[in-house]
């Protein structure tokens, strides 16, 4: 009987509390940003001059252990995951792209010290596996470690 009536009495607690954190005020809450793996085009993309673009070209190693290939063709910027297609980039802030066809997003960060680091998102495609099964698109999210 008494872990019937505490149950009761926690049970309430816990409402009470819900009730009352969902009634803060907004001068009372904070927002926190989740990480997007979302791959969007800009409306606007960012100019980036062929100079300003040159110290990005190159190979970057990722954690998956494949490798993001930078490169520039007239004033066309490029990027290659390994061995797929290539895919045509825009500038979207001064050390970030994004491909135009929504399959990567970039960002490359020079560090004062010498490293490179940053961030690679990307569209793994659907792939068949054993038994027939076809596994589904997603986006994942691979680091190149400052070195």
């Amino acid at each position: 009987m008494k872990t019937i009536i505490f149950s009761t009495l926690l049970g309430l607690a816990v409402a009470s509390t819900a009730a009352t954190a969902q009634t803060l005020p907004p001068e009372q809450t904070v927002t926190v940003p989740g990480r997007s793996l979302r791959i969007e085009v800009p409306e606007h993309p960012r100019y980036m001059m062929r100079e300003d673009f040159k110290k990005f070209v190159g190979a970057y190693d990722l954690s998956n252990g494949d490798t993001l290939q930078l490169r520039l063709a007239g004033a066309v910027m490029y990027a290659r995951i390994g061995n797929q297609e290539e895919h045509r980039i825009v500038a979207t802030d001064h050390n970030a792209f994004v491909a135009l066809d929504r399959q990567l997003r970039v960002r490359i960060d020079h560090n004062d010290d010498g490293s490179v680091g940053g961030e690679l998102v990307m569209v793994v495609p659907s792939q068949n596996v054993a038994g027939g099964f076809v596994t589904e698109e997603k986006i994942a999210a691979l680091t190149f470690p400052a070195r």
